[in-house]
């Protein structure tokens, strides 16, 4: 990675790590962008560089997997799942390897409702992207799109569930093996 790059990764994650901080120690209502910025060491124009409000510096990175990979997606069924299972589980342990403090930020947005919903509303957005994908590696009728849309929300739920138990084991390990284990208790519905 070349300078630049690291200087923005760099940025991006002060910033993430001031807007955790302040919503923790202060309460969500209560943090101004023109404070995340200066506790980052950057401007307030620097901090619309890289979000568009507060609310999105404060949603998890997660499902942030490029058209080209989902369309590299493998089928018939039982490999298709297992390529979900790699593709999610690389997708936890990237977001757990980024330096982002995963366990806090979903106390952040555990204790504010609104937080939450918005991070449900990006899984939302991406789970019919998912779907879509799944669609194309499976026959072109009635029960290959149902199966598409419970494999791409079974995905989600994996993935928060395996996220969940994570967190609720005092953070062992890394995040991708309980998310790796969700996807493993669906693979009987999928992997046939």
């Amino acid at each position: 990675m070349h300078g630049r790059e690291r200087r923005k990764r760099s940025t991006r994650r002060a910033l993430r790590s001031a807007v955790l901080e302040l919503g923790l120690e202060r309460g969500w209502a209560e943090v101004r962008v023109e404070e995340v910025a200066e506790r980052a060491g950057v401007s307030a124009r620097t901090f619309f560089n890289y979000f568009e409000t507060k609310e999105d510096a404060a949603l998890l990175d997660l499902f942030v997997v490029p058209d080209d990979e989902l369309a590299a997606l493998e089928g018939p069924a039982p490999r298709l799942w297992h390529a979900l299972t790699e593709l999610f589980t690389a997708d936890v342990e990237r977001l757990g390897g980024d330096g982002a403090d995963v366990p806090r930020f979903m106390e952040l947005q555990r204790r504010n409702p609104g937080l939450q919903a918005r991070q449900m509303g990006v899984f939302t957005l991406f789970e019919g992207r998912l779907s879509s994908a799944i669609a194309a590696r499976l026959p072109d009728d009635r029960d290959g799109r149902l199966r598409a849309g419970l494999m791409s929300g079974a995905c989600i739920t994996a993935v928060r569930v395996g996220l969940q138990a994570w967190t609720a084991g005092g953070w062992q390990g890394p995040p991708g093996a309980d998310v790796r284990d969700a996807f493993g208790l669906l693979a009987p519905a999928f992997a046939r």
